[in-house]
């Protein structure tokens, strides 16, 4: 089932509010989903642009994938990563700096895995489009802030 792309960014701004609002307590989880709250700087607007994400933990690293929900076209927050990897992440009541990494190879194929185990939908929404969705790590540099 393909939700309509308004209902989602309102989800993204509800989740968002709430994560702010309550400091991480609620919104890290959705269902049984690990959230987190993706700050990157717009390539065009030079502003700061936060998203909600779900994401799998592999090592020390946050992991997301760029699905857009099965759109044809890439997540702004995507792009914005591509031109300046440096980015902030809260996950729950924890923030890091973290420097993003795409992931190709056999690292792809493992993290598209952990992806599917946790949420079967994006082999649907890989049915949408014939994108690539990139996966990105997210690695924390230096200490928790």
């Amino acid at each position: 089932m393909r939700l309509p792309l308004s209902f989602i960014n309102f989800v993204d701004r509800a989740t968002l509010w709430v994560y702010r609002a309550t400091d991480g307590r609620i919104g890290g989880r959705q269902w049984k989903y690990s959230m987190l709250l993706l700050q990157t700087t717009g390539r065009k607007s030079g502003q700061a642009r936060t998203h909600t994400l779900l994401y799998v933990q592999d090592g020390q690293n946050m992991v997301v994938c760029a699905s857009n929900n099965g759109q044809d076209h890439h997540p702004a927050w995507y792009l914005n990563l591509t031109d300046n990897p440096h980015a902030k992440v809260q996950a729950g009541r924890h923030r890091y700096d973290v420097i993003a990494e795409i992931v190709s190879g056999e690292e792809y194929d493992h993290l598209w895995q952990k992806f599917l185990a946790v949420r079967p939908q994006y082999a649907e929404y890989r049915l949408r489009t014939t994108r690539v969705f990139p996966i990105v790590t997210l690695k924390p540099v230096g200490k928790e802030q």
